[in-house]
């Protein structure tokens, strides 16, 4: 048998062609998932749930009905919502950090250890992380902090390279829709101001 063999390895994984045999490299450097791309896809989908909640809010809730003899939208509302968006930002930070990181990894981390699916033990320790929020926020907040922790846990595992970009782009198309099917309603009549 000589060296250029496929089965023979030198001492870095690879064959007699060059190509890694060992199944540690994708071929390319920097492709795979990192702390970073976990944390920036984190808070993009934190804010672009951020972005759905205001838009409901504003159609369904409280802040859609003006009081009598004011304006339903000022100019100075739409010049202040890039500045709140620097402020949306650090909260999302801390609950990446904080909350969803972590969970990401430690629901792999049971998986590798106690065996089952990385999603189930994700979404049960994004729900776990949810009921520590029961007494700040009661019954609907909780919920509702719960399923937008468990989106954002199940949408950071998978950050690769590329991906915050089909992210932003899917998720601006989707916010996008909600207000154009909200707006569409409340001018049909569809859905009561």
């Amino acid at each position: 048998m000589s060296g250029r063999d496929v089965g023979v390895r030198d001492a870095g994984g690879r064959d007699a062609s060059g190509r890694d045999v060992s199944g540690r490299d994708s071929g390319r450097r920097g492709e795979g998932r990192t702390y970073g791309r976990m944390l920036w896809a984190s808070v993009l989908a934190l804010a672009l749930e951020a972005a759905l909640a205001l838009i409901l809010l504003v159609v369904f809730g409280d802040a859609g009905q003006p009081e009598p003899g004011e304006e339903r939208l000022s100019a100075l509302t739409l010049l202040a919502l890039p500045l709140l968006t620097v402020v949306w930002l650090l909260p999302a930070f801390a609950v990446s950090a904080a909350l969803v990181l972590p969970t990401v990894l430690l629901g792999e981390a049971l998986t590798r250890r106690a065996g089952g699916r990385p999603t189930g033990w994700q979404l049960l320790l994004s729900t776990a992380a949810g009921t520590l929020l029961w007494p700040l926020a009661g019954g609907p907040g909780w919920l509702v902090a719960t399923v937008c922790l468990a989106v954002a846990v199940l949408v950071t595992r998978h950050a690769r390279r590329g991906y915050f970009v089909a992210l932003l782009v899917w998720g601006t198309v989707t916010v996008l829709t909600v207000f154009l099917l909200c707006t569409v309603g409340l001018y049909t009549g569809v859905i009561d101001a």
